[in-house]
C-alpha cells in the first residue's frame, strides 16, 4: 500500500513546499520509489525540481491516478485549501501533515483547520503539525507546541530550523543539503528526523 503524506497549509509562507519537497526526497533515499504531487496552482514544487536531479518524479492533480503505482506519494496542496479540499486530503491520507510557524496566528489558524477535519470524521491519529522557521531563539517555538498540544494536536518532537539555505536550494533547484554550507546540512538532517516521525506515525 502507497504511504501518503498531504502537506496542507492555509496560510502561506509557512514551508509548504519546503516540506514537501524534503519529505519526498528523504522517502526516496529510503529506497522507496516517490512521486511528487504539486497541486499548487502557483507551481512551486514543479519550478523547484526543474533542474532534473531530484529523487523522486514530480506530477501535477493529474498523477493521483498513478499513486498506487509508487511506494510513497508526497501531495503538495493548493494555497489556502478549501474545506472540502482538506477533508478529502485527510480521508485519503496516511498522515496529513500541517507546517506552521511558532505564532499566534498561525496556531490559532490550524485549530480551525482541525475542526474541519474533526467534521469530517478524521481521526487526530493521522494528522500532525511541523513546527517551521525555528529560529532556535527565545520560547516562541516552545509556546506553541504548548497551545497546540493543549489544544488536542500532535506536534512533531523535531522542528525546521529557520535558514536562508532553503532559499539558496530552491533558487538552484537543488536539495537544501546540497546547499555549501552547514545551516543547510543541518536542516536536511531536520528533515531526515520528520520523515521517520511520520512513518513511524503511519504504521
Amino acid at each position: 500500500m502507497t504511504f501518503k503524506v498531504s502537506v496542507v497549509g492555509r496560510k502561506g509562507g509557512v514551508g509548504k513546499t519546503t516540506t514537501a519537497i524534503h519529505v519526498a526526497a528523504h522517502l526516496a533515499f529510503g529506497d522507496r520509489r516517490t512521486l511528487l504531487i504539486d497541486g499548487d496552482a502557483r507551481n512551486y514544487a514543479t519550478t523547484w525540481a526543474a533542474g532534473g536531479h531530484m529523487p523522486f518524479t514530480v506530477d501535477g492533480i493529474g498523477g493521483l491516478m498513478a499513486v498506487a503505482e509508487y511506494d510513497a506519494a508526497v501531495i503538495d496542496s493548493q494555497a489556502d485549501p478549501s474545506e472540502q479540499d482538506i477533508s478529502t486530503l485527510g480521508k485519503h491520507s496516511t498522515v496529513l501533515l500541517l507546517p506552521a510557524v511558532p505564532e499566534a496566528q498561525a496556531v490559532s489558524g490550524l485549530i480551525q483547520t482541525v475542526q474541519v477535519l474533526d467534521r469530517a470524521g478524521v481521526s487526530r491519529d493521522r494528522v500532525c503539525v511541523l513546527l517551521t522557521m525555528d529560529t532556535r531563539v527565545g520560547t516562541a517555538t516552545q509556546d506553541a507546541r504548548e497551545a497546540l498540544t493543549g489544544a488536542g494536536l500532535r506536534v512533531l518532537s523535531r522542528t525546521i530550523r529557520d535558514t536562508v539555505a532553503f532559499r539558496h536550494a530552491s533558487g538552484q533547484s537543488v536539495l537544501v543539503h546540497q546547499v555549501r554550507n552547514t545551516a543547510g546540512k543541518m536542516a536536511w538532517e531536520d528533515y531526515r528526523a520528520v520523515t521517520q516521525e511520520l512513518l513511524e506515525l503511519g504504521q
